[in-house]
């Protein structure tokens, strides 16, 4: 009976420190986010899938999904950075008019901020889910200085640690290159590399030939997205280099959008593409795994793609930094 009731006792110690190994295990292997948006051969976002309809693969070895969510009614917490430097001016009424309907069209628990930038990045409104104070506060706006981009990028990635949902979304408005920042590209990419935020960069582009892009990224632009750098057939140093608003979306799972400045007065369609942001932010997938190492300071390589073959946007990696 004494022996028995040794056997039964070391057995649950045993299995006590197996709980706790395993749970100190956990706690040092940090749960990765990767959202996913999935679409047909037209383009258009696909619902209702399940998680069996998901492989997702780091460096190339399939995961375990332990996570998984459609985030039809999963609130966001957004941040906006609105361009008002002095190159804005003949376009800001519009793009704030777009920008007011974005917020209203987006769900009502969604909490957002709002920074503006020129010669340097404000937050003109923090996290709020009142749409009456933003478009009280987007009413005073006016264009004016030069274009510290990568400063208000670096100050939003900060900020939107803050919000109070897990689904994190960024949505940048310019019609410049960086001229002003303190902050470098490489730093901002690396921050994103970091977090779960997705990035949604629309970029105005005075150019002729940008009369003829599609706004979802068709026509001549197709071009630029093939790997042609934009530099290439732009000279002006204000001009938007659209090779900068691609790493920004790709490194974070999100959608980079041109526009034509003759466009963005009158057809509506900087609305047509605010509005399939906010659509897409309501059509999307969060798969989440627990990788097989701790956090080792190096970039992992993901890929997410469907059984059945759809495509399917999502962060190409995530940087597992060392203690965060």
């Amino acid at each position: 009976m004494g022996r028995r009731f040794q056997a039964v006792a070391l057995l649950t110690t045993l299995l006590a420190i197996a709980a706790v190994t395993a749970a100190q295990v956990r706690v040092d292997v940090r749960l990765v986010n990767v959202i996913a948006t999935v679409t047909d051969a037209r383009g258009r976002n696909i619902p209702n899938l399940t998680v069996d309809d998901f492989i997702l693969e780091e460096d190339g070895k399939t995961q375990d999904i332990t996570h998984f969510s459609e985030d039809q009614n999963v609130p966001v917490s957004v941040g906006i950075l609105l361009d008002t430097s002095g190159s804005m001016d003949r376009k800001i009424r519009t793009a704030i008019e777009a920008v007011e309907r974005f917020t209203r069209r987006i769900h009502q628990n969604d909490e957002i901020f709002l920074i503006t930038f020129s010669g340097r990045a404000v937050l003109q409104q923090d996290f709020t889910d009142d749409r009456e104070k933003l478009s009280q506060v987007l009413r005073h706006v006016t264009a004016t200085g030069g274009t510290a981009l990568y400063d208000a990028l670096s100050e939003a990635l900060t900020k939107i640690r803050t919000g109070r949902h897990n689904k994190r979304a960024i949505l940048l408005i310019t019609d410049g290159q960086d001229t002003a920042s303190s902050a470098k590209l490489d730093e901002v990419l690396q921050t994103i590399r970091q977090s779960d935020v997705l990035v949604y960069p629309i970029g105005i582009s005075a150019l002729t030939y940008a009369k003829d892009f599609d706004v979802f990224g068709h026509g001549p632009l197709a071009a630029l997205l093939a790997g042609k750098s934009a530099r290439t057939v732009q000279s002006k140093r204000d001009e938007v280099d659209f090779n900068v608003l691609r790493a920004l979306s790709e490194n974070s799972g999100g959608r980079a959008f041109m526009l034509a400045e003759s466009l963005i007065n009158r057809g509506g369609q900087i609305e047509k593409i605010l509005d399939a942001i906010a659509d897409e932010l309501r059509t999307q997938y969060t798969l989440g795994f627990y990788p097989a190492r701790p956090d080792d300071g190096r970039y992992h390589l993901l890929r997410v793609r469907t059984r059945s073959g759809n495509a399917v946007r999502a962060r190409r990696g995530y940087l597992a930094k060392m203690g965060s």
